[in-house]
């Protein structure tokens, strides 16, 4: 017989306790009397427990056993330690350095902690001489659980030295506060146990007489003694007692007070010894503060001193701090209050349904919250970090400076311009605190346009314009410089700057008739003159508001992007030698952009050669050319208001409250992503790439202007200016960001110290804001030695195999949330990296689909990267398809970045607003939902896949994919099941001397299963597809060739496996029980149908059975791996595995997962060292591996 002393997961953590372990561990290690360099041991993967295991018993272990390998969950427990965090995420402890010095990072993930218990709250025990940033001993509880553990974190290595048992209560854990050396543990029935974590003895038990239930509790005080319970009770009354007062043990404590107030349950509350104030956090959304005094004295008095209203929904967690309160509940916003109960910050950023835990770091003035939707965020409260100065006013309004302000804009983020209706030019430096007068030009009065150029802090040029054709080009620093010219008969309607590098500076002008002059700006050797010099034309299409609104150059500077009223993205020449190359094709697209917009083809193209005859007599006379390229109509009619080029890409804005990202090939703009900024933002007034990458959007929502992030999902600023139609300007620097507006006739000023970006941290990116309804894995990536992926394991730790080139398997997840999200989880290190987010749907995603994977380098020549479509659907009827590419990219954490190129969209709405007579016809239901997608690869494969929906309407819809996913077209649909189609799924038949054959396998509500021949309905000359009833109506898909009545109630998982036999067919059934099925395709021989008509199969059952009871819940994950192996998942939250092909299917193992809520599973083999992964989907993700 041979023994280890220590071991990852063992049989300790079964949830029985583990009294045996505990005598054979000595108190001088618990109490810190043996040094830690004498004890340290690894730790492993599943969880480290200084247990005794007989390894001869495991010969009973059975294969395959699934282990835990990655969660994502809402996270439940956050505490400081030091300069140290503990996150607690499911069973799992999240170790974080706060170490802002450059080693802000994840330490350690130690897993499966508290068994099956979900992790709610740390405790460290307090130390003598108050030293937490080497060695700690930690409790940590959660549900009926509870186990301590001793850790080290010296010189930046995580250490676990030493574990208790996990220990089961009889109810459920509400707080736990260290005794001397003992613990006292507040239960859900209102009793307070005394317990002795080194040996796992109970030592005392004491109940309240109100043996009500609990809603949270809180205990005070650091002796028995001197205990205080708190107990929030669900009748909304807090309760204070004190579990010393029995005389004898187990005797019932009355309660010394209650206090009254909240209309809601009480679910958190927190205590401030310092000041004596008591806060309480409700159902009611509002926070009370309390006067107490010292509780642990009976019989003080409660006096009600403030009342906090701030919150939109239920109140979670609240923390009294020496300055302020923290409050966060389930409209996802951090709330810091004043001791008076005024709101001083709101922190937003979380999605989802609420901020479970909140930690705080008094010293260094942090804020830790922990979301439903998995991330981690620190924010510094005021007066840390960045700050603002807030909105001022500067003063305009003066007898000495006559006549009313008509625009704004800003140079720099220190000096703003100002002119009045009486062409004055104004300006005030932020330096000197005062308002100079620069210039005063009366062509210039009751219209005048102003705009500053591009550039670093001091670059000093800005324009102006008048109603009658007039443009003024001034330096700032030397007004006198300035440069006049006439370029219209008429009014300007717009000007912009482009700006590119240090090189080159253009000044685009709209005059009439759509014509745009480009104006090239040039300083002289002094410094102290400029040069203007009209360099050509251009000539926008017809419109009724001919304009643009917009420039940028496009990198490396031969093409320049502009945007106008109308809401088009158009691409001109920026010089005149490329104009000439391009000159046939420049003139053409004008003229045909003029015939498409208008039918004013002739006039454009006359304008195209350089003719006009509304030309003012001092202009001189130079060719208008067209764009190369156009996107006509893009933002829609309320126009694109800003363009930038950044990464090789195009990203233009519109009020349409949504924005592009374009590339250009071949000269050719073409659109890749619509992507909408944040709810209500329907003005998106641009957007700003910041030094990290990430990017900013800016924009108008209500009245309010609102600086917003991609990334983060939070409002970094919010101006209530009154809206975007007033005069405005915005600027970025690193310094600081500006915002001036006019409100009542003077300069209003919004301005904040250290730029766009918010003074926080992502400790961790957000997963999804609601549930994940689909998880579907793309492909893996191979990556060599020289792009490590940096792993959260010690070197010890790593499984067998970890070693060599990385694998990183690329997931797709979509959500209830309505956003796909691309993520890479390599197989070495235990961490997720969320590669991008995809937010086209408007409704909730339930089913993706991958086709056409393939590598970026061709089967010939591949390299590390990977390609692929995929197809998504939801509600509203709702489906998209685009294409997403995988490349390297050493900057980022995952070596990996990704693009997204979207492709073609389908409503059926859409095809019901082109249908005629619709007054005849009833409309579809426009809150149908695709409920499942599978896609079908046609034979030959040019003629493109079709992708089948399942439907909550009762149809099983098929859709034709033309032109590499370009083309989504509806062609055939059934209502065979006349009620809820769960499932679809495609498999293919193939056999020598066959034709390769494609079934479509349908599931509905009523556990019926269908099965459609496609190749014979979608074959030449086949009368199986009927024609449609109406033109413009798909066709209709006719019968199945074999119907199957599986389960007695809906079917949620489903899934097929080729055999020699033929094809295994499993199901999961609403009421827990699975079917398995062998089915049979017999293809008959050509003497046997006679003619030359093509033989039509038949569908065949063998053998079928079925296990009744698999699950005590939905079964909605299931996967054959083998003909004689399956996997299934459950709302259950267990993992089960399944031998087959000896009858009914056998149980051979399952394993608990700790996502609840599953909604769909995917598996997959890695490589024979990584075995198999599996991905389940829920509230979270989680994924397991395991071996053959």
């Amino acid at each position: 017989m041979s023994w280890i002393a220590w071991g990852g997961g063992s049989s300790l953590d079964s949830g029985k306790g583990e009294p045996e372990l505990n005598y054979l561990l000595p108190r001088a290690l618990y109490f810190g009397e043996v040094s830690s360099r004498e004890i340290s041991a690894p730790l492993g993967r599943g969880g480290c427990s200084c247990s005794w295991v007989d390894m001869e018993a495991s010969e009973d272990y059975i294969w395959p056993r699934a282990t835990s390998e990655l969660i994502l969950l809402p996270v439940t427990g956050l505490e400081c330690v030091g300069e140290r965090l503990l996150a607690g995420e499911g069973p799992d402890v999240l170790v974080y350095s706060l170490d802002f010095g450059g080693h802000l990072r994840m330490m350690k993930r130690v897993q499966n902690l508290l068994g099956h218990y979900l992790i709610h709250g740390f405790r460290v025990r307090p130390e003598p001489n108050g030293d937490l940033d080497s060695e700690a001993m930690v409790a940590v509880f959660g549900s009926k659980g509870l186990r301590i553990v001793k850790i080290s974190w010296g010189q930046g290595r995580f250490r676990e030295l030493w574990r208790s048992g996990l220990w089961n209560m009889s109810d459920w854990i509400w707080d736990a506060r260290w005794l001397e050396g003992n613990m006292a543990l507040a239960l859900g029935h209102n009793s307070v146990v005394l317990y002795d974590p080194v040996i796992g003895c109970l030592l005392q038990d004491v109940p309240c007489t109100d043996r009500c239930t609990l809603s949270s509790a809180c205990l005070i005080g650091d002796t028995w003694k001197e205990l205080t319970m708190l107990a929030g009770a669900v009748s909304n009354q807090l309760l204070i007692w004190y579990p010393a007062a029995a005389l004898i043990d187990s005797k019932p404590v009355a309660p010394d007070r209650r206090v009254t107030g909240h209309v809601g349950v009480i679910f958190s509350m927190s205590y401030l010894e310092s000041k004596g104030l008591l806060a309480i956090a409700s159902e009611d959304r509002s926070v009370r503060i309390w006067k107490v005094g010292d509780l642990r004295v009976p019989g003080g008095r409660v006096q009600n001193i403030g009342h906090c209203f701030g919150h939109s929904a239920r109140v979670w967690q609240v923390r009294l701090l020496e300055n302020y309160l923290i409050s966060a509940g389930e409209d996802c916003v951090c709330l810091v209050w004043s001791h008076e109960g005024e709101i001083l910050q709101a922190f937003r950023g979380h999605q989802g349904r609420g901020i479970r835990a909140i930690a705080a770091h008094e010293r260094q003035a942090w804020v830790i919250t922990g979301g439903d939707d998995s991330g981690i965020r620190l924010w510094h409260l005021k007066g840390h970090g960045h700050p603002g100065s807030g909105v001022s006013s500067l003063c305009f309004k003066s007898h000495r400076r006559p006549g009313a302000l008509k625009a704004v804009t800003l140079a720099g983020s220190w000096r703003v311009l100002a002119v009045t209706d009486t062409g004055a030019l104004y300006l005030y430096d932020l330096e000197v605190k005062c308002w100079d007068q620069l210039l005063e030009d009366k062509r210039f009065q009751s219209y005048c346009l102003l705009e500053a150029a591009p550039g670093p802090e001091g670059f000093g040029l800005c324009a102006m314009a008048s109603g009658e054709g007039h443009i003024k080009v001034v330096p700032i620093n030397t007004p006198t410089a300035a440069m006049d010219l006439t370029l219209f008969h008429g009014k300007v309607h717009s000007v912009s700057w482009a700006l590119r590098g240090y090189e080159e500076l253009l000044l685009l002008a709209s005059g009439p008739g759509g014509v745009v002059a480009c104006l090239e700006i040039t300083a002289a050797p002094s410094g102290k003159a400029i040069f203007v010099k009209e360099r050509c034309r251009y000539l926008l299409p017809p419109s009724k508001q001919r304009w643009h609104t917009c420039s940028a150059f496009l990198p490396p500077g031969d093409f320049l992007v502009c945007g106008d009223r109308r809401g088009s993205v158009l691409l001109f020449p920026s010089r005149p030698a490329l104009l000439k190359d391009l000159g046939a094709r420049g003139a053409a697209g004008a003229a045909a952009g003029a015939g498409a917009a208008a039918g004013a083809g002739a006039a454009a193209g006359a304008r195209a050669l350089g003719v006009d005859s509304d030309r003012g007599e001092g202009e001189t006379a130079l060719a208008e050319w067209g764009p190369v390229s156009i996107l006509p109509f893009l933002h829609g009619k309320q126009g694109v208001t800003s363009v930038t080029c950044h990464g090789g890409y195009v990203y233009s804005t519109g009020r349409d409250g949504a924005y592009y990202q374009l590339f250009v090939q071949g000269n050719q703009l073409k659109p890749v992503l619509r992507q909408k900024s944040c709810r209500g933002m329907n003005w998106v007034a641009g957007l700003r790439m910041m030094a990290d990458g990430n990017m900013i959007i800016l924009g108008f929502h209500a009245n309010e202007f609102v600086v917003w992030s991609p990334r983060s999902h939070e409002k970094l600023h919010i101006v209530n200016c009154g809206g975007g139609h007033r005069s405005w300007a915005f600027s970025d620097t690193e310094a600081a960001m500006a915002f001036a507006y006019l409100k009542d006739g003077d300069v209003m000023l919004y301005r904040a110290l250290g730029g766009c970006t918010r003074p926080h941290v992502i400790l961790r990116e957000s997963l999804h804001g609601r549930e994940i309804t689909c998880v579907k894995r793309v492909g893996t990536i191979t990556l060599g030695p020289e792009f490590e992926v940096p792993s959260f394991m010690q070197p010890d730790d790593l499984e067998p195999g970890s070693e060599g080139p990385s694998l990183i398997d690329i997931v797709i997840t979509c959500s209830e949330d309505t956003t796909i999200c691309v993520l890479a989880l390599p197989t070495a290190t235990g961490s997720a990296h969320a590669l991008t987010a995809v937010c086209n749907h408007i409704s909730s995603v339930r089913a993706v689909v991958v086709w056409g994977v393939g590598t970026l380098g061709g089967p010939q020549d591949p390299w590390p990267g990977l390609t692929a479509h995929v197809v998504s659907a939801g509600g509203r009827a709702e489906m998209h398809c685009f294409n997403i590419m995988v490349t390297l990219d050493p900057s980022t954490p995952s070596h990996l970045s990704c693009h997204v190129m979207h492709l073609s969209s389908h409503r059926l709405d859409e095809y019901w607003d082109r249908q005629r007579n619709r007054h005849r016809m009833v409309k579809v239901d426009p809150e149908t939902r695709y409920m499942c997608l599978a896609v079908c690869e046609l034979d030959p494969p040019s003629l493109g896949p079709l992708v089948a929906a399942a439907c909550s309407d009762g149809a099983v819809r098929l859709f034709l994919l033309q032109d590499s996913g370009r083309r989504l077209q509806l062609l055939a649909e059934t209502f065979h099941h006349k009620r809820c189609v769960l499932k679809v799924h495609s498999f293919t038949h193939e056999a020598p001397n066959q034709r390769r054959r494609l079934f479509l396998c349908s599931a509905a509500t009523d556990g019926s299963l269908a099965f459609w021949d496609l190749t014979t309905v979608l074959g030449p000359g086949s009368t199986a597809l009927e024609p449609p009833a109406d033109p413009g109506l798909p066709h209709r898909l006719g019968n199945p060739c074999l119907t199957l009545q599986a389960h007695n109630s809906g079917v949620n998982s489903l899934h097929t496996l080729p055999t020699h036999k033929g094809h295994l067919v499993a199901s999961g059934s609403e009421d827990g029980s699975l079917h398995v099925f062998v089915l049979a395709v017999e293809v008959p021989e050509l003497e046997e149908v006679g003619g030359a008509a093509e033989p039509v199969p038949q569908l065949r059952v063998l053998e079928q059975h079925s296990v009744p009871c698999a699950h005590a819940a939905h079964v909605t994950g299931l996967h054959i791996l083998s003909p004689s192996l399956m996997v299934s998942a459950s709302i259950d939250q267990r993992l089960t595995f399944w031998r087959l092909g000896h009858g009914e299917p056998t149980f051979i193992n399952s394993t608990v997962y700790h996502v609840p809520d599953v909604a769909d599973m995917d598996c997959w083999p890695v490589s024979p060292e990584f075995g198999h992964r599996c991905a389940l989907g829920g509230q979270g993700l989680e994924v397991y591996n395991w071996y053959d």
